[in-house]
């Protein structure tokens, strides 16, 4: 009979494949909902900024935007399910652009 650390060591391993198959399944839904989204290259700076680490006030300096912006994006992100709230309040951002190979430029220069 299994040790109750051998079938939690068990019960790990299989919930760890199942998120490599979730994941991999989801990434390209995830991308289009990321390239409808973030049409703009401020957008997309936005949304790479809220990494869980920065502030509202921070991306909004950042991107030369009014201070209420990011809290209206971010609130739109996490209701498409691209970010979330971390415990400390701040968001972050399901995935970076780089992981999904999504340039931050998109305005014409």
């Amino acid at each position: 009979m299994a040790t109750t650390e051998e079938l939690l060591t068990e019960l790990l391993d299989a919930a760890q494949e199942q998120l490599r198959w979730v994941r991999a399944s989801v990434l390209p839904e995830v991308r289009r909902t990321i390239e409808s989204t973030l049409k703009t290259t401020r957008l997309r700076r936005a949304y790479e900024m809220c990494d869980g680490s920065k502030t509202s006030r921070e991306v909004a300096a950042a991107v030369s935007a009014s201070p209420a912006s990011p809290s209206n994006w971010t609130r739109r992100w996490r209701d498409l399910g691209i970010a979330y709230e971390t415990p400390d309040g701040c968001v972050k951002h399901l995935v970076s652009l780089g992981v999904l190979g999504i340039s931050i430029e998109v305005d014409a220069s």
